[in-house]
């Protein structure tokens, strides 16, 4: 008992401690990263199982999959997202695709920065309703805490502490910034050398796209992550 106990220390130790492989192409910047928050895959597996969890509701009915599926580049495909009490949003659900490169996180508020303070306006915010935490935080704490695999991810994730806001809305952003799509067949045309990865076709589009005279949809959707666009005060905001 006391080995396989040291064994599984062991394991989440080194999860803990293990640098997060991002995949990325040769030469292509990592994404910042918080110096309180660092890449961890323990962290990246406690956020993953967060992310997909629809006991983070307070109806049970959604979880943050809900609005950001995997299947549909992390949006619902909605011209108007739909939280778990019903209520319809203004907007639809943003691709979190390479969210851990956006410099703003959202259209409403484009001052807000960072992914672990964001996480909390889908859990607590009521104007629109989203998740719908908003004073039953306790209660969701509560689950996590007494959920042996939350138990064990935990452990591995933030070794000796329990479950608070804090260090589930840092597993969700780490889990987020894990979502990294740099291996399309664009993206290995354009900065992995391969010029068969797209077809002709898609290269005359590309050369429309990117002209000013003609296609000029670059002006909206420009830089690597096809998302610079100008919001107010004639700022530029890659979102």
């Amino acid at each position: 008992m006391t080995r396989g106990l040291s064994l599984l220390f062991f394991l989440s130790a080194a999860l803990v401690a293990a640098e997060w492989d991002w995949t990325l192409p040769q030469g292509f910047p990592k994404p910042p990263v918080p110096a309180d928050n660092p890449m961890t895959a323990a962290k990246v597996e406690l956020g993953r199982h967060l992310f997909y969890d629809k006991r983070m509701s307070v109806n049970g009915k959604q979880s943050c999959a809900t609005c950001h599926r995997q299947e549909l580049a992390f949006t619902d495909g909605r011209s108007r997202a739909e939280g778990t009490t019903g209520q319809l949003h203004p907007r639809s659900s943003m691709s979190l695709v390479n969210i851990a490169y956006a410099s703003a996180l959202t259209w409403a508020h484009p001052s807000l920065t960072s992914l672990e303070e964001q996480a909390l306006v889908p859990m607590l915010g009521e104007n629109p309703t989203e998740l719908g935490l908003r004073g039953i935080e306790d209660t969701f704490l509560r689950m996590v805490r007494s959920d042996p695999t939350y138990r064990r991810l935990l452990s591995a994730a933030f070794p000796g502490e329990e479950a608070t806001l804090g260090n589930v809305t840092k597993a969700l952003a780490t889990f987020e910034r894990s979502i990294v799509s740099m291996r399309s067949p664009y993206d290995r045309y354009r900065w992995g050398g391969d010029l068969n990865a797209i077809s002709d076709a898609a290269k005359r589009g590309e050369v429309l796209f990117s002209s000013g005279e003609r296609g000029g949809c670059f002006q909206c959707h420009g830089g690597w992550n096809f998302s610079s666009v100008r919001i107010a005060g004639g700022r530029t905001c890659a979102i």
